[in-house]
């Protein structure tokens, strides 16, 4: 398992929107169930390329169409503060140098508004442990 300590910041906000079409998708493909709208955004001191549990593949991501990309979404569990979520992350975050927010940023999907619930703004620190096997994962809240 391996553990990151990372400081919550603002994202671009679209995640709640582009995601809507494809939440059902997510909660089938990683058995997460009950997730709550929009990511919780976390920047880390180190690249990290997510190892995907699971997938939401170009043609299944409705942005795709409408901006004429050809992203595939790559979903990752992983353990906030104690309770289950998923890092979503679209490839395209990946290439190269790192499009987009890049591999030193983890926009993070869970059950519960992560903000709210840890009473986290921005410049919080929040751990995000990550490759745990599967009773690390039932341990979750």
């Amino acid at each position: 398992m391996k553990v990151f300590r990372g400081q919550v910041t603002s994202g671009y906000g679209e995640a709640t929107l582009n995601l809507a079409p494809v939440m059902q998708l997510i909660e089938q493909r990683t058995g997460l169930t009950n997730l709550a709208p929009g990511t919780l955004n976390v920047t880390i001191s180190e690249e990290y390329i997510v190892r995907a549990d699971a997938f939401i593949y170009p043609e299944e991501y409705p942005r795709n169409q409408k901006m004429n990309d050809h992203e595939t979404i790559k979903l990752q569990r992983c353990i906030v503060a104690g309770y289950k979520a998923l890092i979503m992350r679209p490839d395209s975050h990946e290439l190269g140098a790192g499009q987009y927010h890049g591999k030193k940023y983890l926009e993070l999907m869970g059950q519960r508004n992560f903000c709210e619930t840890l009473k986290l703004a921005d410049e919080s620190y929040v751990e995000v442990e990550v490759e745990g096997n599967d009773e690390w994962w039932r341990a979750g809240l």
